[in-house]
């Protein structure tokens, strides 16, 4: 009965592959033909490397359960390659970035005004591996660093960057294997991460946190649920309001809350995606944001962002967006 089972489950497949050829499938099935034409057997026909290599693309396919394995899968394969970025959160450029109505309120100290509504927004995110298996061959450390900005490019008056934040981090990984509700938990990260604008004086902003997260998954859909604690800081003393010293935003857990939640799904080669944010307080403030990308061709995806609410950015983390953007993403989460 289970080869029957496989064997209609090969067919299946090959008959997906072959109506609805993949990048994924296509760059594998390439790489498989090179190899084993540059390393195989002299004795095998083209028709059989062929054959050999649908197999073993099939076979691979087959073991990723879901979207969240094949990512890891992936990944692994340029952990050991120091001429590979490996990617951390979405890269994605935005050349067309549309905000209701921009924040000028922080700048107004520096006569600063007339701020554009349209901007380019753009996300570089990396990370890499310290050390593997540290507790007794379980658990990976990271570092990662995230750099987000705001560029005034259309502005007629100077182009300046609006806002640029950074947003360097250690974290562990503990893959699991369990299952919760019908998902599959397949990993556990607690982290350190420390988030700032790199400004000075009344435009600073920044604050330091202590995460967890939890990554589900169930075939197509993932789920990461990450709460967070904020690492308290002194608070400011009367007259150093332009000083480095002392608590930049003290409540910005007021806006940003505790923790937030992003769905994904992926549908064929479309992945759509939420985050959600919510201070769970009675003032109820929080944010949303949308994604939705989109395969253009095997290096650029099209990407359509939309964010509602507050802390879009560290300059903007009291004061609500509505911000609509289109471009192009390099990597996704999925």
């Amino acid at each position: 009965m289970n080869s029957l089972i496989w064997g209609k489950s090969t067919v299946i497949s090959v008959l997906t592959l072959c109506l609805f050829p993949t990048a994924a499938y296509s760059d594998a099935y390439e790489d498989c033909l090179y190899q084993q034409i540059k390393e195989g057997d002299d004795s095998l026909t083209l028709a059989d490397i062929r054959q050999q290599c649908r197999t073993i693309v099939i076979e691979s396919a087959e073991e990723v359960d879901n979207v969240v394995e094949q990512r890891v899968q992936e990944e692994e394969e340029t952990l050991d390659n120091r001429f590979a970025i490996t990617p951390h959160r979405p890269n994605y450029l935005l050349p067309i970035s549309y905000n209701k109505s921009p924040n000028e309120r922080p700048f107004e100290i520096q006569n600063i005004d007339g701020f554009s509504n349209t901007e380019i927004k753009f996300q570089l995110s990396m990370k890499a591996p310290l050390a593997q298996g540290v507790f007794n061959g379980y658990g990976d450390i990271y570092v990662a660093y995230t750099n987000t900005s705001w560029w005034q490019a259309y502005n007629s008056n100077s182009a300046p960057f609006r806002e640029t934040n950074h947003e360097p981090e250690v974290f562990m990984v503990f893959p699991t294997d369990y299952q919760l509700w019908g998902f599959d938990l397949n990993a556990v990260l607690a982290g350190l991460t420390h988030q700032s604008n790199g400004r000075s004086g009344e435009l600073s902003r920044s604050w330091n946190r202590i995460y967890t997260q939890f990554i589900f998954s169930r075939d197509n859909f993932v789920v990461s649920i990450k709460p967070w604690w904020r690492i308290p800081e002194p608070e400011k003393e009367p007259g150093q309001e332009n000083s480095s010293q002392g608590d930049d935003n003290p409540d910005i857990e007021k806006y940003m809350g505790h923790g937030e939640l992003h769905l994904g799904y992926q549908i064929q080669e479309h992945n759509l995606g939420m985050t959600l944010r919510n201070n769970l307080r009675s003032d109820n403030k929080g944010a949303v944001q949308l994604d939705w990308s989109f395969p253009i061709n095997k290096r650029f995806r099209g990407y359509i962002q939309y964010f509602n609410g507050y802390g879009e950015s560290l300059i903007d983390y009291n004061d609500s967006a509505n911000r609509l953007s289109v471009g192009v993403m390099l990597t996704d989460w999925l």
